[in-house]
């Protein structure tokens, strides 16, 4: 086996936390990486601290996460630590944010601006993926994800405080760091949820998403329309917006090129007495969902971590030194590469 003679699997139900504290207790960590993220993260992490192990994943559903960071006195009460959503978003960019707002004297807004490109997410032939999430409970939980970010009341970060906001009627205009201006809508992720709490004096913090190409926007808003409406689940939406995407994938592919820039972070605030932007493009070749959960894992395993309780990474990570430790991991990966390209620029 690929994984190794000493690894042996067993199947149970994310959602039974009797069930999973029977299988993990006596272990050292539960590493979660099963979804869709708003059922199964308040479970697991509940069934983490039931079993006394520690605990991390990669979720990024900002309602389960205000969920769970309510169970910080139990963890902190069985003595584990619970890292959560620490992969690539939420994780990556929760680091990238907090090292944005670090740039200015005073900064008051930081966002990740994340451009869903379709060619990206979909590499395989449309009418399969459907036809097998029809036929099998076992699919890539993100797009479930994909299709409720947009599909409930989202809290974002505005005015020095929580708000809740429809995506669709709350767009925002950013400017791209290669040229332009793009559409961007407010996701119900955990950034917003935990990266003000470590970043004081913050005004406003989001995730601000679109898909790519543009028209997919307005289907996922009528797929979301549905979903908050009770006419079909996430699923059910999932396989309709592949489907759409799909038969409508030739008549995109020309334009798919006209989107220059997919993934930033920029901050805004004072510098030397002067109203600036902050942009930070992260280069490519190290970013992963798997890098940051493995080191993230791998340095509780190894006793790095005295503090106990529920964790957002920005809480227990200095962002360059890990973002170094995890591009280090990566294949191929130097010391000479830069992990991202940086830009400041007065705004008055």
């Amino acid at each position: 086996m690929a994984i190794g003679e000493k690894a042996n699997s067993k199947t149970a139900e994310a959602t039974d936390e009797t069930q999973l504290v029977r299988l993990v207790r006596g272990y050292d960590i539960l590493v979660n990486t099963s979804g869709p993220d708003y059922l199964v993260q308040p479970h697991t992490v509940r069934a983490a601290i039931r079993a006394g192990v520690h605990y991390c994943d990669v979720s990024c559903d900002g309602q389960s996460a205000e969920q769970v960071l309510e169970l910080n006195s139990d963890a902190k009460a069985a003595g584990i630590t619970a890292i959560i959503g620490i992969g690539w978003g939420p994780g990556m960019d929760n680091l990238m944010m907090v090292h944005a707002a670090r740039q200015l004297d005073k900064a008051d807004s930081v966002h990740t601006c994340m451009a869903l490109t379709f060619t990206r997410l979909v590499k395989e032939d449309t009418s399969k993926i459907a036809d097998d999430m029809r036929k099998s409970a076992q699919f890539s939980a993100s797009w479930e994800t994909f299709m409720r970010v947009y599909s409930g009341q989202c809290k974002i970060f505005r005015d020095g405080k929580w708000a809740i906001v429809n995506p669709f009627e709350n767009e925002v205009i950013m400017q791209n760091p290669k040229g332009g201006v793009v559409k961007l809508y407010p996701a119900c992720g955990a950034e917003p949820i935990t990266v003000p709490r470590s970043l004081q004096g913050l005004k406003n913090a989001s995730l601000l998403t679109c898909y790519f190409p543009l028209p997919l926007n307005e289907v996922a808003h009528k797929l979301a329309t549905r979903i908050k409406a009770g006419e079909i689940s996430t699923k059910e939406a999932a396989i309709a917006f592949i489907e759409t995407a799909g038969s409508e994938r030739h008549g995109w592919a020309p334009t798919t090129q006209e989107f220059p820039e997919d993934f930033w972070i920029t901050a805004t605030g004072i510098k030397d007495g002067m109203r600036v932007r902050y942009t930070l493009i992260p280069t490519s070749g190290w970013l992963s969902t798997a890098g940051p959960l493995y080191i993230a894992a791998k340095r509780i395993l190894d006793g790095k971590f005295k503090e106990h309780g529920i964790l957002p990474p920005e809480a227990c990570f200095d962002p360059v030194p890990f973002m170094e430790e995890v591009a280090s991991n990566e294949p191929g990966w130097t010391k000479e590469k830069r992990l991202f390209e940086e830009n400041l620029e007065r705004l008055e």
